[in-house]
């Protein structure tokens, strides 16, 4: 018990020191960071959880140690230093409920983007997925791998770098939950039948109507979870 407190402990104290660093700029690139004393008491974390969090941070190369001198910011700070494994440790032990309530969350305004930002081509290849998991259905085929990818090319053609980030990681954890849900033939129908409405509001490029489109979607999915 002691040693998972101080594991969040030490993820707390490593958050806090990476919005100071890098949205706060209150340690600006090179400067020396506080002594261990002082930078322990202003955390209210002990000096074990504070190195922790400053080991952290170093395999991120947000900062470094020089020997003798101390602990500083990096001289270059990496332009995607946020650490994704968090969700894949959370992936393991997540509810589908709260699965589906992030997809709810976000999926609704992927989709909005892409009908904005989509070339002919995207939207295109979007059909073209779409084509591919109805063809998956009718043949007994993988028609939930195919889905996936259908909202994978909504997530790409939204043309925001996180939300391509995040996706994969979604993907993840669909796939687990498929696994092990009795619900998958009603969700089956659902994705055919929600898919093809998503489809002709992206098509026509009305955003609003692909953004409700897909929130029907996802509510339906989790109304059958939670049946």
């Amino acid at each position: 018990m002691a040693d998972g407190t101080r594991v969040k402990r030490s993820e707390q104290a490593a958050n806090w020191l990476y919005e100071k660093i890098v949205y706060e700029r209150e340690f600006e690139p090179g400067r020396k960071l506080p002594n261990e004393n002082d930078l322990s008491a202003e955390l209210h974390v002990s000096r074990t959880t504070l190195r922790e969090a400053i080991s952290c941070l170093v395999a991120q190369g947000i900062l470094e140690i020089r020997r003798g001198k101390g602990t500083f910011v990096s001289d270059s700070l990496p332009q995607d230093a946020v650490d994704f494994s968090s969700f894949q440790r959370l992936r393991s032990r997540v509810r589908a409920k709260d699965l589906f309530e992030m997809r709810l969350i976000f999926e609704p305004e992927t989709a909005a983007l892409a009908c904005q930002r989509a070339t002919d081509a995207e939207i295109e290849q979007i059909c073209r997925k779409a084509e591919k998991m109805e063809e998956a259905s009718h043949s007994h085929g993988d028609w939930a791998g195919a889905d996936q990818e259908f909202h994978m090319a909504i997530a790409r053609a939204s043309h925001n770098e996180y939300m391509r980030t995040l996706y994969p990681i979604i993907n993840n954890a669909v796939n687990e939950i498929m696994q092990i849900t009795a619900s998958q033939e009603q969700m089956q129908r659902i994705a055919l039948s929600d898919n093809k409405m998503i489809l002709a509001f992206l098509t026509q490029r009305d955003a609003e109507g692909a953004k409700l489109a897909m929130r029907m979607h996802m509510r339906h999915l989790l109304e059958t979870l939670q049946a």
